[in-house]
């Protein structure tokens, strides 16, 4: 079963890579593929436990999972060693979290993949991280106690577990899911819930980040979707009302906040806020048939792009120092490798065509367009030609501005860093281009 390998190789990597880190990321690597073999042939948690399903799109995402996650092992640095195994149980949770039709199993594991996540921040080498290390905590705990209160309140009104078969009809379930999603909004840094995430990813350490703010909040998207769809469509108003709010919110907040800032891990912070707010579209659209093929396109092409970003940040920081907008003028010159990884995966958080970013906002719109709510599509759209202002920003800096005397070294990618890239790349296109796959895989709610 996959989850037990990935389980057991996280036990197994820290005996190596204190001493020689190329064995720690081979095992690591090996479990990966292993994992996704496991996977495609259905042997995973629904084999043995009637409280997991397999089924395509979930497959789908876990192949993804374990692919994004083969490449931040693969762009890992000695220090960095530690989130080598942290990174094996995150993948093991997740692929619980996504297989799972089980409402208490849900939630216990988003608290355990919240716990791998203080961990995953504490990697901790300066006061910085430190700070960024504790708010991520802090936030962390008090959105887990919002949880667990509306989850207790939850378990006395309903007669199953069971996705399908759970009461979501009444006043005290209604309380009881608003409370929950208060506290998962927290999670998934949906403003005014979200000035944690704005510091945390921009203070931890990134490859850290690129793990947290990329793959846990893309798992966390579709496995919140699924787990609480039952209740979208039982309170179609409130749902429209709530979602269609905090979508708007988020994204216009955020990207006008990204305008501000100069320093680059805190624009990717509060791109990665405004993402969410597109993202949170198709939750207000639950009622369209497309509403999932939307939160799992997004969450796909999140993933490649996001996690991309901050590693390759990660690799400019650790080499050259980088930090504002200012230490990448001339980037290009100095760092042509960087820089044409940096410039692709920005261009596809931007929207723009051929690239999965495009894709996944296009079908995540349409959702929310087969729903009638164009209203909130037209401020995604605006929001989306606003986030371009900024992504450019940086392109600009990289590639137009000559760079100030000192600020920035040559610096040449290692061969770990570019298969990892390489492989995000390769998403990115792919979803860009070929739509059919997600749209086939896509279950029927």
């Amino acid at each position: 079963m996959s989850f037990i390998v990935l389980i057991a190789a996280g036990l197994l990597v820290p005996v190596f890579y204190k001493s020689n880190i190329f064995i720690a990321k081979l095992i690591a690597v090996a479990a990966f593929i292993a994992s996704a073999i496991l996977v495609y042939n259905g042997m995973s948690l629904n084999s043995v436990f009637p409280f997991f399903v397999l089924d395509s799109s979930t497959q789908l995402m876990e192949y993804v999972l374990l692919a994004t996650l083969a490449a931040v092992t693969l762009s890992l640095t000695g220090f960095e060693r530690p989130l080598i195994a942290q990174m094996l149980f995150v993948a093991g949770a997740s692929i619980a979290i996504l297989e799972t039709n089980n409402f208490f199993l849900f939630i216990v594991l988003f608290e355990v993949i919240a716990i791998i996540s203080y961990v995953l921040v504490a990697n901790i080498r300066n006061f910085y991280n430190a700070e960024g290390a504790i708010k991520a905590f802090i936030a962390g705990a008090v959105a887990s106690g919002i949880i667990l209160l509306g989850f207790a309140l939850f378990s006395f009104v309903t007669d199953s577990f069971n996705y399908a078969e759970m009461n979501v009809h009444g006043k005290f379930t209604l309380i009881a899911v608003a409370i929950m999603l208060a506290g998962i909004f927290y999670k998934l840094t949906v403003v005014p819930m979200h000035a944690w995430a704005a510091d945390a990813y921009s203070q931890v350490n990134h490859a850290a980040a690129a793990i947290l703010s990329g793959v846990i909040k893309s798992v966390m998207l579709v496995a919140v979707f699924k787990a609480f769809y039952k209740f979208l469509i039982a309170y179609p108003t409130s749902t429209v009302l709530i979602f269609s709010f905090f979508a708007i919110l988020t994204m216009t907040l955020a990207n006008f906040m990204a305008l501000w800032q100069k320093r680059i891990s805190k624009i990717l912070a509060y791109s990665s806020i405004a993402h969410s707010g597109y993202a949170l579209i198709p939750f207000a659209a639950a009622a369209s048939v497309y509403s999932y093929t939307g939160v799992l396109y997004y969450a796909i092409a999140y993933i490649f792009m996001q996690t991309s970003v901050f590693l390759i940040l990660n690799d400019l920081r650790r080499e050259a120092g980088v930090k504002y907008l200012e230490d990448i003028k001339g980037l290009g010159n100095k760092a042509p490798v960087h820089a044409l990884f940096f410039t692709i995966q920005l261009f596809s958080l931007a929207g723009i065509p051929l690239l999965a970013g495009f894709l996944s906002k296009a079908v995540a719109f349409y959702a929310g367009i087969d729903a009638g709510l164009w209203p909130i599509v037209l401020v995604a759209l605006l929001n989306s030609a606003l986030a371009v202002a900024y992504y450019a920003w940086i392109v600009k800096h990289i590639y137009f501005d000559k760079p100030v005397e000192g600020t920035i070294k040559k610096i040449n990618i290692s061969s770990g860093s570019l298969i990892g890239q390489l492989i995000l790349l390769i998403g990115t296109i792919y979803f860009g281009i070929v739509a059919t796959q997600v749209f086939n895989t896509t279950i029927s709610m």
